[in-house]
């Protein structure tokens, strides 16, 4: 339930409502654990970074770990009950890779044959195919795609929204529009945590606080290497000559994404004018670096024109390697479950999956997830995942 009553303990404190932190309420009490209170700095859940997701879910990706959890979100979106199902959207329209450079064509064939190896529905999908199937394309110069089946897009506030209204009718608490200030910690332990509401006492606390993670971990002197990137999204106008489901189409030679939203295109990607910080503000020069990657690839969505009170910015909570940080944080009781960058809403289900695992088992079984362990960085094992956009 939504509290203003004080609150002076609770087993578990997530830091953080978006769709990490909802969905690991969510499954810690679902494993029987429900004294879980989430600290929410703004109005309302998922109303952060969440709510300016492109909402994509994807397992086409080059390393194992990411692979992995991907499909383990599908799973768990696949066999959630009825009611939480309809709500997350999950809808297999699939993501489509396309490419007219050689060595893209070289590399999307190899990550093919890896994916496949870990189970991964993938498949080449040619040039004749790709005119024959998404008109909307131009392809006169294209080599290939490569299409997902198990592919495609999650509703991020409906996901967030079912994730959290079912903790709370299991005993999960929240507060809102507070703020964490402090830790305690004893014997590099965590025993709770500081706010502006009062203090908590707690033996679990988890980051979940996505671009804002590294500012929490600096409150237990955690130097977290996550950075705020700004991501901006570009909407058309209406598109009716377009079909109403489209697959999340990447053009892998520019990073150029287009996305069905709503009676309009989405169009997003990777500016180099991107900033890193917390503005998350729409940069209007971000049209001018799209228009002529649109107008060569996508040249029907020319006569449909620029929405501009559609178009917005959100933050990508990056790490170096553009893998999670999950799990231990060096101090006892003090769990991390940040650094998603784009891919917070498509690994939500499997994170609050594996969080409560190691809360309610003191270690994580479903997967090996040291690939996303803290001490990575300090070890040298660095894997970078390749295919971000």
């Amino acid at each position: 339930m939504h509290t203003t009553d004080p609150i002076e303990k609770a087993d578990i404190v997530i830091i953080g409502a978006g769709v990490i932190g909802c969905s690991i309420a969510y499954y810690l009490c679902k494993s029987g654990i429900t004294d879980v209170l989430m600290i929410e700095k703004e109005a309302f859940p998922g109303s952060g970074s969440t709510s300016r997701a492109n909402g994509g879910i994807r397992a086409q990706f080059t390393t194992e770990a990411n692979i992995q959890m991907s499909l383990l979100s599908m799973d768990l979106l696949d066999g959630m009950d009825e009611e939480v199902r309809s709500q997350s959207g999950y809808t297999k329209a699939g993501y489509l890779f396309l490419t007219a450079e050689k060595d893209n064509l070289r590399q999307l064939e190899k990550n093919i044959k890896f994916q496949r190896g870990l189970d991964v529905s993938v498949e080449f999908i040619s040039k004749e195919e790709i005119k024959t199937q998404y008109p909307y394309i131009r392809c006169d110069d294209l080599l290939g795609g490569s299409f997902g089946s198990r592919d495609g897009f999650i509703d991020s506030g409906g996901l967030t929204n079912a994730y959290y209204s079912q903790a709370l009718s299991m005993g999960a608490k929240m507060l809102k529009n507070t703020q964490v200030t402090g830790l305690t910690i004893s014997n590099n332990c965590v025993k709770g945590v500081r706010t502006n509401a009062g203090k908590i006492k707690a033996e679990w606390v988890v980051n979940a606080a996505g671009p804002f993670a590294a500012k929490v971990a600096q409150l237990a002197d955690i130097d977290l290497p996550v950075q705020p990137c700004r991501r901006n999204i570009f909407m058309t106008g209406p598109t009716p000559d377009l079909p109403a489901v489209i697959p999340m189409t990447v053009d892998m030679d520019t990073g150029l994404l287009a996305r069905r939203e709503g009676k309009g295109i989405s169009l997003a990607g990777s500016s180099p004018n991107d900033t890193q910080g917390f503005a998350a503000s729409f940069d209007p020069d971000f049209i001018e670096w799209v228009a002529p990657k649109m107008e060569k690839r996508f040249p029907q969505l020319e006569e449909a024109g620029i929405d501009f009170s559609k178009c917005w910015a959100g933050l990508y909570p990056e790490t170096p390697d553009h893998h999670a940080i999950l799990g231990e944080s060096g101090v006892g009781g003090f769990l991390l479950a940040t650094g998603l960058g784009g891919h917070g809403i498509m690994h939500g289900p499997a994170v609050g999956f594996l969080m409560s695992e190691m809360v309610e088992k003191g270690k994580v079984e479903r997967l090996d997830i040291s690939a996303f362990e803290l001490a990575r960085f300090e070890k040298g094992k660095v894997n970078v995942e390749k295919a971000v956009f």
